[in-house]
Parts: C-alpha cells; structure tokens; sequence
C-alpha cells in the first residue's frame, strides 16, 4: 500500500477550511438545556416595592454607588458595563 504525501501548504489550507466549518456549527447565544432537566431552584431577592410619584429618569443611588466604589450594598463586587464588541463572522449568526 502506497502512502500519498500531501504537500504542506495543502494540508494547512484544508485543515484551515475543515476547523472552519466546524467552529460555524452551533447557534448564537448559550446553549439549551436537554428537554429532560428542569431548572433547580432560583434564589432571588424580594421585589422592590412600586415606586411613588414622577419616574427616575437616571440610575438608582445603589447603582450610583456601584459605579463608584465597585461594590453593591452587600460588598459584592460589580462588573463595569462592558462594550459590545463585534465579531466578523457575526453576519453568519444572525
């Protein structure tokens, strides 16, 4: 049996092309649960009270203070609003 030598420049355009089509495989956004698992328990804080009087045109002062300090009123750490950065293959996804 004879082996067949693939030129190397050929090799990488192909496995290039082969990683490409399987890195497209797949949906945006994040991956659904099978149909058999429910969610578990999902521990949430009470809801704040309705808000009396005009609508707040701004952020709250605990998001204020967020913003501030990096931390919400229970020391837990806050992420900074992130930029929405674009990816050239997003067209395909859409």
């Amino acid at each position: 049996m004879a082996l067949v030598r693939v030129p190397a420049p050929l090799a990488l355009v192909a496995a290039s092309i082969a990683f490409l089509a399987l890195a497209a495989c797949g949906r945006a956004g994040s991956p659904l649960l099978p149909p058999s698992s429910a969610p578990g328990p999902v521990a949430t804080a009470p809801a704040p009270p309705p808000p009396t009087g005009a609508p707040s045109l701004g952020p709250s002062p605990a998001a204020q203070t967020a913003a501030k300090t990096g931390f919400d009123a229970q020391g837990n750490p806050v992420a900074t609003p992130g930029k929405k950065g674009g990816f050239i293959l997003d067209p395909l996804l859409q």
